[in-house]
């Protein structure tokens, strides 16, 4: 018997769950249908602006979302693979007002989505992806630890309270989600 206890936070998570098992959106289906990673992306889509060929062609992604910026009717999101990052664009318009919801609402860091959509370049320079459609692959129940990065005298230094080795190889989960150097 576990004496397992959610944490506010989890309790969140766990409501969100159900929500979108009320909606009837599967919060871990079976499989996705992923056409290219963040990497192949971003070469395709700088080939073809280097031909100077239509680049509206649509992709498929799949990945964990790293950070969320709501804008209201616009939201940025990063998501990453085990290739890289990309940008992620969503607008009400194109997604529509319940998925525009649902992903504003109930959709959280850590979170595996499915993202189709068509790549292009932001006014920043980043190459993104303006979505069409998303689809959660899995609910993140338990939240990945807080990194801060920064940068001093050219090396990165890390900030964080996930540093406790012990704790890192009984969290290899969190460990490699949130630390990019262990992967490789």
């Amino acid at each position: 018997m576990s004496n397992w206890q959610p944490s506010p936070l989890e309790e969140q998570r766990l409501s969100k769950l159900g929500k979108l098992e009320d909606a009837g959106i599967e919060p871990f289906p079976i499989k996705s249908s992923r056409s290219h990673t963040t990497a192949e992306v971003k070469e395709l889509f700088v080939q073809l602006e280097e031909a100077s060929e239509d680049v509206a062609s649509q992709v498929s992604v799949c990945g964990r979302l790293l950070s969320i910026r709501d804008m209201g009717k616009t939201v940025f999101a990063h998501l990453e693979d085990g290739e890289g990052r990309i940008q992620l664009f969503l607008r009400r318009d194109e997604i529509g007002e319940d998925s525009h919801q649902y992903f504003r609402k109930l959709v959280d860091l850590g979170d595996f989505i499915e993202a189709i959509g068509v790549p292009f370049r932001t006014r920043a320079g980043e190459i993104s992806i303006r979505v069409s459609g998303w689809r959660l692959l899995s609910k993140s129940i338990s939240p990945l630890p807080v990194v801060k990065e920064q940068q001093v005298e050219g090396e990165t230094v890390r900030y964080s309270a996930f540093a406790d080795v012990e704790e890192r190889y009984r969290q290899r989960y969190a460990d490699l989600a949130v630390n990019p150097e262990i992967r490789e």
